[in-house]
């Protein structure tokens, strides 16, 4: 009868005893919980315990904690992303904006002639195009890159689409000396895409490569990993890595092509289009050539 009552004791003063520590941990997660979130402390619950659902209480609740961070830090992110773009298109509309105005005074002076008048009309329309051609690929993108927008995606040959845009653009790497190699191969490649998205990705991109090309181009379509990889490839020796990694933020341009060459939101439109197809786009710069690699899925003929 002692050997039992000895063996309760020590049960009850081991339960006692666990129970104590237990309280004592929940203490400390409440204490920090409320040090967390009326301090705004950047941290995570710091605890050790027997109690291994204790344990994994505070392990879920550093992973919530991790995921608010993580959200806070986005949503950071975002903000700025949304300053930068409102800056970067003020800039670039007041630019052509401030020219339009500018020779439309010239107009108004009673000391110029016809000729005069004529020269200066066709600048500022150039100048509206060029303000018009900004405000529609702005609008494309707000499109592309709101939540409901949805594509039509089917059965797509992407062979007939890039040879039929890159014979489009054919007389624009002539006019400008640059020699092409293109490798397709001979058998038709399907893909899940949109076709006139499609092309609008096709033709952003040559039409990127055009303008900054120095002398050759690359183009070569195939399948690698169950996936279809087209990869277009310039010499540019002016770009940097920093270049390849935000070639595709909006309105991104290298100093040196911050001119009439273009709005800096043609390959966001390209990256837009491409993941809205479940497609992948990256690109890399390696010897001196930046390599842009789109990656769509296959379907099998």
């Amino acid at each position: 009868m002692i050997y039992i009552i000895a063996v309760l004791l020590i049960i009850v003063t081991f339960l006692i005893t666990r129970l104590f520590y237990v309280e004592r941990g929940v203490e400390s997660i409440t204490k920090q919980l409320i040090d967390i979130n009326e301090n705004k402390r950047d941290k995570k619950l710091t605890i050790g315990l027997l109690s291994k659902r204790i344990e994994a209480l505070a392990e879920e609740i550093n992973r919530i904690i991790q995921v608010k961070k993580q959200s806070k830090a986005n949503k950071i992110k975002s903000e700025n992303d949304l300053r930068q773009t409102i800056a970067n298109m003020s800039h670039d509309l007041r630019t052509p904006l401030t020219s339009i105005i500018g020779y439309i005074q010239f107009l108004k002076l009673d000391n110029i002639s016809e000729d005069e008048k004529k020269e200066y009309l066709d600048i500022a329309e150039q100048r509206a195009k060029s303000l018009e051609c900004l405000l529609n690929d702005f609008y494309e993108l707000s499109l592309i890159e709101s939540l409901d927008y949805e594509l039509y995606l089917q059965k797509i040959n992407i062979n007939k689409i890039l040879q039929e845009v890159m014979l489009s653009k054919y007389a624009d790497f002539m006019n400008r000396d640059i020699r092409v190699n293109i490798e397709i191969p001979k058998e038709n490649i399907y893909i899940v895409a949109e076709e006139k998205s499609l092309e609008r990705v096709i033709e952003n991109l040559l039409s990127n490569t055009v303008k900054y090309a120095k002398d050759t181009v690359d183009i070569c379509l195939k399948i690698e990993n169950n996936m279809v990889l087209l990869r277009i490839s310039n010499i540019d020796k002016d770009l940097t890595l920093d270049d390849a990694k935000h070639i595709f933020d909006r309105f991104y341009m290298a100093d040196k092509t911050r001119s009439d060459k273009g709005t800096g939101l043609g390959l966001a439109i390209v990256k837009g289009l491409v993941q809205k197809m479940n497609g992948d786009i990256t690109a890399d710069i390696i010897d001196k050539t930046l390599n842009i690699y789109c990656k769509f899925q296959i379907i099998k003929s």
